[in-house]
């Protein structure tokens, strides 16, 4: 299965530690969190990955050394338009990776669960025991989402949008936006169809696009 992560984001939330750098290359521990994204995805199995480019991309292309594909986007797409465009020639299924998340996910078990149901797209759901408004949040039904809503006008608790997502292509079909979010644009309209499904992490998670929530990663993984 085709991987790809997204690596585009200017890392505006990390003005201390990523002011020259993308913010995947920002170092967590011994090693860069576009790493621990790479060393996770070995572990499981997973070798086919592209990553999306676009903010300071020549320096994450010399981080790779030729190991592995990337594309560029052109301008700024937004989430959608940045997925849109990395997976522009890809007839099958494929996996996408926010690239600032940190986690223990299983990605083998993501994928078995998402061959074991009816629906055609599944992204990984986490809890978030605190009322926040900065995430997407999910209405659940066992394992299937009746919606999804992207940071919300007030603070709430539960299953949030964890930022691993297994796609069908043809989630672009007759959608002709360049830029666009997905998360505003397309998961939505899919929750609503019955066409997403949540597959339940309970591991270690964090978004380490935050200064602060860089700061815990780091005191985590040191």
């Amino acid at each position: 299965m085709k991987i790809i992560i997204l690596a585009g984001g200017k890392g505006t939330r990390l003005p201390k530690s990523a002011k020259n750098i993308p913010k995947l290359l920002v170092k967590v521990g011994n090693k860069s969190i576009l790493q621990h994204q790479l060393d996770l995805l070995k572990e499981h199995g997973f070798s086919d990955i592209r990553l999306s480019l676009g903010y300071k991309a020549d320096q994450i292309i010399k981080y790779l050394n030729g190991k592995h594909e990337y594309i560029i986007e052109p301008e700024p797409l937004g989430t959608g338009g940045a997925i849109k465009f990395a997976s522009k020639d890809l007839n099958e299924e494929f996996m996408v990776l926010n690239g600032d998340i940190l986690s223990k996910m299983n990605f083998s078990d993501f994928l078995k669960f998402h061959k074991s149901i009816s629906q055609n797209n599944t992204l990984a759901a986490w809890h978030c025991p605190e009322p926040r408004n900065d995430y997407g949040f999910l209405n659940l039904e066992n394992n299937k989402i009746l919606e999804f809503q992207e940071k919300p006008d007030y603070p709430i608790a539960g299953h949030i949008n964890a930022g691993f997502y297994i796609l069908s292509p043809n989630i672009f079909k007759n959608f002709n936006k360049k830029s666009f979010s997905i998360e505003k644009d397309i998961f939505p309209k899919l929750a609503e169809k019955g066409d997403l499904a949540a597959f339940i992490y309970k591991g270690y998670w964090t978004d380490a696009g935050t200064e602060e929530r860089l700061e815990e990663a780091k005191r985590r993984f040191n």
